[in-house]
């Protein structure tokens, strides 16, 4: 299967990276590079291994760390990762995110 990432969880890995850069360190945003990494090599490999969202079944919600999830379909022919998201965020703006994308 492919693996396609929209341009929200571009803007959304990147905007994670920012957030860890300026609380943390370079060694800390490399290790979550990486844990990115090996997580799209897992899904890759078994797309339904993370649990359906509660709110949208269409929706499957992987973790990265405690404090970082994202969300994906699967398609027939490709899996799309929508979006990660901070769980230190309100989770009404992330229903209202994910509920309107298509």
């Amino acid at each position: 299967m492919t693996l396609i990432w929209t341009l929200l969880a571009k803007k959304s890995y990147n905007k994670n990276i920012e957030f860890i850069l300026e609380l943390w360190n370079i060694k800390i945003a490399q290790d979550f590079i990486l844990e990115v990494e090996r997580t799209m090599n897992i899904i890759e490999n078994n797309p339904i291994c993370f649990e359906k969202w509660e709110f949208n079944p269409d929706f499957r919600k992987g973790y990265i760390h405690e404090n970082v999830s994202f969300f994906y379909k699967v398609k027939p022919t490709e899996i799309v990762v929508y979006l990660f998201w901070n769980n230190l965020q309100n989770p009404k703006k992330l229903k209202k995110i994910l509920l309107n994308s298509k």
